[in-house]
């Protein structure tokens, strides 16, 4: 049983679910927003649901893509091996099945529950594209990489969408706070996409040796190293110069406790990731640039905790005031 516990990487499917519960408490529903008569449209039980069924989600999405990379873990990671090895692809591909079927269940709990049906119709379509990822997009050059990539950022939007409905009466202090989570849901996104773009493209460095036996046709075998560097810097650079945007409107707003804390926690690892992957050459070197990335992202995660006093509707709204400002005067 400890093989179908692993395969589902019971690690990131934790980071998952932490990311959604921070995101809920720190972001969404913090106990003081009662004193402003602002109440989430999400109710506990909804959000709860909407919890296991994405759980359930990404945990379909690591079986069916193990089942699909047989092949290629046979040549990159032939000891950490579970589909074909531990466990046959038949009954992988059963336990997937249990996985998507109880996701999709709760998708139509979540429709009567929430009674927003075409937001809960959402893990349904991400099931879809997670297969679809696995059989042929994670093949195609950059097309892989940039469905993870939104898909990293669904666990955060998803409880987003939610709550991003305003009505003619709404007093303006709901508008506030329903604009603030819109956009520390974008600031989040943001983040999550570009950081899981950059991790991924070094994977599929990592990988090459594998899927070049597949016939794979991901970026690092059709362009080479070197271009993928150079791909992958640009997108750090990107990233950190969103960050450094972020840490100046702190800086400017004497709120120190943020501007130290993305310093330390979001852009000394960026830069660390940086020189990795500048020094690196060879695929196994990468490796380490690869695992740095999964700490930055954790420590992003992390960052919401900065919010639980109920600070996020006012700072991100003040934030992208000045940075509107900002980018006007250049």
């Amino acid at each position: 049983m400890i093989q179908y516990f692993k395969i589902i990487r019971p690690l990131n499917v934790f980071v998952v679910a932490i990311t959604m519960l921070l995101f809920r408490y720190c972001i969404i529903d913090v106990p003081d927003y009662i004193h402003y008569d602002f109440k989430p449209y999400l109710s506990d039980i909804s959000f709860y649901i909407l919890l296991i069924t994405t759980l359930l989600v990404t945990a379909g999405g690591y079986v069916i893509n193990d089942i699909f990379d047989v092949d290629t873990d046979q040549v990159n990671r032939p000891n950490k091996m579970i589909v074909g090895k531990h466990i046959s692809e038949n009954d992988a591909f059963k336990y997937y099945t249990i996985l998507s079927g109880l996701a999709i269940l709760g998708s139509f709990i979540l429709m009567f529950t929430s009674r927003q049906m075409k937001i809960s119709m959402l893990p349904i379509i991400i099931i879809i594209v997670l297969y679809l990822y696995a059989s042929t997009f994670k093949k195609m050059m950059l097309v892989g990489n940039l469905v993870i990539a939104l898909c990293s950022t669904l666990p955060i939007l998803l409880l987003s969408f939610y709550e991003l409905r305003l009505n003619d009466f709404d007093p303006a202090v709901v508008i506030l706070f329903t604009q603030g989570i819109g956009l520390s849901a974008m600031v989040y996104g943001i983040f999550a996409f570009l950081t899981t773009l950059i991790r991924e493209i070094i994977k599929d460095i990592e990988d090459m040796a594998g899927d070049d036996v597949i016939g794979a046709t991901t970026l690092p075998i059709v362009a080479g190293i070197k271009v993928s560097k150079l791909f992958i810097l640009f997108i750090q650079i990107l990233t950190l110069s969103i960050l450094l945007l972020i840490t100046y409107y702190f800086l400017v707003a004497k709120i120190a406790i943020a501007f130290y804390g993305i310093t330390l926690m979001l852009i000394l690892p960026l830069l660390i990731q940086i020189g990795l992957v500048i020094w690196a050459k060879r695929p196994s070197q990468f490796r380490k640039a690869s695992f740095v990335g999964k700490i930055h992202m954790v420590l992003g995660v992390l960052t919401l905790l900065y919010f639980a006093p109920g600070t996020a509707p006012h700072i991100f709204n003040q934030m992208f005031n000045f940075l509107a400002q900002l980018l006007s005067i250049l």
